[in-house]
């Protein structure tokens, strides 16, 4: 599999997650437009519309956490299913709600299934991928959750003020179609089959896989320019019937260091994504410009994002993951600090520069997250990756209001800058390097950086 040229069988199986990612993203910022509305019409005072937000955002941290590992159990593309079907479902019911606990209900529900969604579809696609293109492929799955931002925020316009918020989740309905494309073109991961002893299954995917390669190269017995495809001749060192996982493996003394920082790595990126996805306008409006204006700014940051995630998932396979992310998330603090301090047309630039590498940066490092474990293991460590820095997430907001609240709105921006430099520190100090490198020759051992 990993010698295979990149051809239409992958092009399939990312656009299937790739618009699994871009649902996700669309339902989970779409809540925070229709907030506005929805509270009008439920009476609903400030606390209790934080508390709609951050039960989401609960839901979404124990869906990483409880996806992430229970697709280590029964497969990745069950889970993949299930966690569409989930967020769809309880999209939907979102806008049948008739009282604020239905709506809770409704609102963590869907929240749990789209928390497990990107885990799952990123670990399922780098299982699949040539390591010589795993990183851009990944990466480029990732960019369709800023573009998703994108498209809520035009939906939201196009549709709340004129018919409401209730229309709004009716379309949420509409990723349960995915499940169709799933089933033509979202097989389960070879080497989870592989790792549960089911050879023959794992066999008839990389069958469809090679012939599918083989029709889009001309039938050429040669791929990627020097390797003939041959039989993998340790493939009994691959499969094993064991079905025990536990994340405590993720704290094993092989994988403590990495996990830890990671974990780092996680917190603080989310700590800044979300700080900003959701509190921009408050810190703006608090320093004298309008709404309008403050949303301007978020639409710039979600448009540069989409280029910030595309261009990043190249740069990884070509300059390999360590440094490329280090460079990311470290210019990233001195971007966020220029957001900080600029005044004027400067803070339009800056805004965008920090859109590139916020949240830019964070597909790609899925990716290296979901490369640094044994396939036994790799997607409990991603979901926990994910889950981890879902307590920055809904922590952000909390700590930022308090901010406001006492005259430290000044400083917020400042906290963005600082998490990025500790990610960036944090990613430096795993010191592993994954470009190129076959899943399971880092299963055997720690690469060490280049």
């Amino acid at each position: 599999m990993d010698r295979l040229p990149f051809s239409r069988w992958h092009r399939n199986l990312v656009a299937v997650a790739f618009f699994g990612v871009l649902f996700d993203a669309v339902d989970f910022a779409m809540f925070g437009t229709a907030l506005p509305s929805l509270s009008k019409e439920f009476h609903l005072d400030p606390a209790q519309a934080g508390m709609l937000a951050t039960l989401g955002l609960v839901g979404a941290f124990l869906g990483a956490l409880f996806w992430g590992t229970i697709s280590d159990y029964i497969g990745r593309r069950t889970a993949f299913k299930a966690t569409v079907g989930i967020f769809a479902v309880f999209t939907g019911l979102t806008a049948a709600s008739w009282n604020l606990a239905t709506l809770g209900i409704a609102r963590f529900g869907s929240n749990f299934g789209l928390g497990g969604e990107v885990p799952v579809a990123t670990t399922l696609v780098s299982e699949f991928m040539p390591s010589s293109v795993r990183g851009r492929a990944t990466g480029l799955m990732m960019a369709a959750f800023p573009l998703g931002l994108v498209i809520s925020a035009l939906l939201s316009l196009a549709i709340v003020p004129t018919y409401g918020w209730r229309p709004l989740f009716v379309i949420g309905i509409i990723p349960a179609a995915l499940l169709y494309f799933v089933r033509r073109h979202m097989p389960e991961s070879v080497r989870y089959l592989l790792s549960r002893g089911r050879v023959a299954e794992a066999q008839r995917t990389v069958d469809i896989i090679t012939e599918s390669a083989l029709d889009s190269n001309a039938s050429s017995p040669i791929v990627n320019g020097t390797k003939p495809l041959v039989k993998n001749t340790n493939l009994e060192e691959t499969i094993s019937n064991n079905p025990g996982v536990t994340f405590l493996d993720l704290l094993a003394p092989e994988h403590r260091r990495r996990t830890i920082l990671l974990w780092i790595v996680s917190f603080c990126f989310l700590w800044s994504s979300n700080g900003i996805l959701f509190m921009l306008p408050t810190i703006l409006t608090q320093r004298g410009f309008s709404l309008s204006q403050a949303i301007g700014f978020q639409l710039i940051q979600a448009i540069f994002a989409v280029a910030g995630y595309s261009v990043c998932a190249f740069l990884i396979d070509r300059y390999g993951r360590r440094p490329v992310l280090f460079f990311y998330y470290f210019v990233g603090a001195a971007f966020h600090l220029w957001f900080a301090t600029a005044n004027g047309m400067w803070m339009v630039v800056a805004i965008a520069f920090v859109g590139w590498v916020n949240p830019g940066v964070f597909g790609a490092s899925a990716v290296y997250a979901a490369e640094l474990y044994p396939t036994r293991i790799r997607a409990t460590a991603v979901g926990w990756f994910f889950g981890i820095g879902r307590i920055g997430s809904f922590l952000a907001p909390a700590v930022i209001g308090y901010m406001l609240a006492n005259n430290l709105g000044k400083y917020v921006l400042h906290t963005f800058a600082l998490t990025y430099l500790l990610a960036a520190i944090a990613l430096y100090l795993i010191g592993i390097e994954t470009k190129g490198v076959l899943l399971e020759e880092i299963d055997e051992e720690e690469v060490p950086a280049h």
